[in-house]
């Protein structure tokens, strides 16, 4: 059907001409951009995803910067410490120097002078855009709240859609060389309890066993022992407790021994019941008596000798001869006689020297080491015990009474059965408390070996307060500025480690942003290929269309021409 008020085929190619132009438009839109999907409308999902990651791309891009900001910051403070490890070598080789009797020690703390100024110069050039880690300010070092600075390492996407920036943390305590307030690592650490009152430096030259009895006899042979009828006697006592110094005093092991002939043969036969020296006479004793008590032979004088309990039986030491009794020729016993009264051993006790005043800080334990019977002990010290001690708010020593103080309430409260006790002149005497410790002689050992505390054996100085001309321990000076060096090297490594953990993380959060954006390209991104033949397909399904137009368009000219 032909009508003059519809041309259906018009109609028709102008609305395919509609589409086809819009389509061209999105393809031409699409080669103009590169993108696929250009807004939420193009595709609502899609468009979220993308724009949600490449916000994420664009902060994994300014966290690549702060890395790159942080690795200049420990680079700067790594070469600086390096150059700080170079020095104190120097420096401790110097000290070494100084130690030689002949050395002009005035030269040689000019030199240590301009080693110390070289360190200042290094740390307080340390710096990269205003930030010094190796000369800092804090009011309290040790507080990790204050000294700990961090860098940014990585931005990361939760699965619950929350973002956090990772960072890594550094504890400026371990690398500071200097701080305004103290505790830089070549600065005294006030944390450091010092000698514990003396207990540092105290030297011992004593043996921290007890002591235990013997008597000494001088031999009066040759002893003859035709048969058994010809025979010395004795009676023992061993291993009693000395009433005058201990608690229910025990009495400790009687026993009599006989010697005869066939004692003398039990020990060698061909002596023919003649013992002719002292060596023999100890052998034949030995041999009696048994392993209750240890002959010595004095190499002083060939004819002494003596006999000790070797306190096998019992809690004490003592060693008591009596009713001795012979019938050899001339009454000779050997030398053995009566006691002229029984013989005590001693239990052991120990000393330390104080030397000065110490504070125990809130975070300090100073570990005493203690030998107590044999058993090696720990005695801690911390503030809580001072103040318990003393009845103070503080951990403050400030005498040796004070510390005595201190030293007895902890062998208490910690099980220790010691007591310290003020000599005078600084010297402090420790005992084995006998209610506790009954046991004498041998038996016992006490002894206080020295002391370590939680931070170290930290130098009670600090580099800028060494001077070698005046009276102060050239080996102490050594001891700290190794202290130092070993703290140095420390903060190096730990600055080396960081200057690689930082370079990993920063190629591998390149390697992230790298897959971010080809995972955005994937989704929005325009395939070029496609979309330019498209666009030459759209291009000629245009024109083939503005054709059929045209076609439709003459049929209403056919009409006319019906009717001329």
């Amino acid at each position: 059907m032909t009508s003059i008020l519809t041309n259906s085929a018009a109609t028709s190619a102008i609305e395919t001409l509609r589409t086809i132009n819009r389509q061209l438009g999105a393809a031409e839109s699409d080669l103009s951009t590169g993108l696929r999907i250009a807004g939420a409308a193009d595709n609502a999902a899609y468009w979220s995803i993308s724009s949600t990651i490449r916000s994420d791309e664009m902060a994994m891009s300014a966290v690549q910067d702060a890395i790159g900001l942080g690795a200049a910051k420990v680079d700067t403070a790594y070469a600086a410490m390096s150059s700080t490890v170079e020095v104190l070598t120097k420096f401790q080789a110097k000290l070494v120097a100084a130690k030689e009797e002949s050395a002009d020690r005035n030269k040689i703390q000019s030199e240590l002078d301009q080693l110390k100024d070289q360190v200042v110069s290094v740390a307080n050039s340390a710096s990269f855009s205003g930030v010094n880690w190796l000369n800092t300010s804090f009011e309290n070092i040790f507080d990790v709240a204050q000294s700990t600075d961090k860098l940014i390492s990585s931005f990361v996407r939760s699965n619950n859609g929350s973002i956090a920036v990772k960072t890594t943390d550094v504890d400026l305590s371990r690398l500071s060389l200097f701080n305004s307030t103290g505790g830089g690592l070549l600065q005294a650490d006030y944390r450091s309890p010092g000698t514990v009152g003396g207990i540092r430096n105290t030297m011992y030259s004593f043996d921290p066993s007890g002591q235990s009895a013997w008597e000494n006899y001088i031999f009066d042979g040759p002893l003859t022992f035709p048969d058994n009828s010809t025979a010395i006697s004795f009676t023992l006592n061993l291993d009693a407790d000395d009433p005058s110094n201990t608690t229910g005093a025990q009495t400790g092991t009687t026993q009599t021994y006989t010697i005869d002939r066939s004692a003398i043969d039990t020990v060698n036969s061909g002596w023919n019941g003649v013992v002719s020296t002292r060596a023999q006479w100890r052998q034949v004793l030995q041999s009696v008596i048994g392993g209750s008590v240890r002959i010595f032979q004095d190499v002083s004088n060939p004819a002494k000798y003596s006999i000790e309990t070797t306190e096998t039986s019992g809690r004490g030491a003592s060693y008591q001869m009596s009713v001795v009794t012979s019938t050899l020729g001339g009454g000779k016993t050997g030398g053995l006689q009566d006691s002229p009264a029984i013989i005590y051993g001693t239990r052991a006790y120990s000393y330390s020297i104080w030397d000065d005043a110490f504070e125990l800080k809130p975070t300090v334990e100073a570990y005493v080491s203690v030998i107590e019977n044999h058993g090696s002990k720990t005695l801690t010290l911390t503030q809580d015990t001072v103040m318990a001690a003393l009845g103070t708010t503080n951990g403050k020593v400030t005498s040796i009474g004070d510390y005595i103080q201190v030293l007895n309430y902890a062998f208490s409260d910690q099980g220790f059965g010691i007591e310290a006790k003020n000599l005078g002149s600084g010297l402090i005497r420790y005992d084995l408390i006998e209610t506790v410790n009954p046991e004498a002689g041998r038996k016992t050992s006490l002894g206080i070996v020295g002391v370590t505390d939680n931070v170290g054996d930290v130098p009670e100085f600090g580099l800028l307060d060494i001077d070698i001309t005046g009276s102060y321990s050239i080996d102490r000076y050594i001891d700290g500025i190794q202290s130092m060096l070993s703290k140095t090297v420390d903060g190096a490594a730990i600055l080396g480690a960081l200057t690689t953990r930082l370079a990993m993380q920063e190629s591998y959060n390149q390697s992230v942003i790298d897959s971010v954006n080809r995972g955005i390209g994937r989704l929005v991104d325009t395939d070029m290929n496609e979309a330019s033949t498209r666009l030459k397909a759209l291009q000629t399904q245009q024109q083939l269309t503005i054709q059929s137009l045209s076609i439709a368009n003459a049929v209403s000219e056919n009409i006319i021409q019906l009717f001329r």
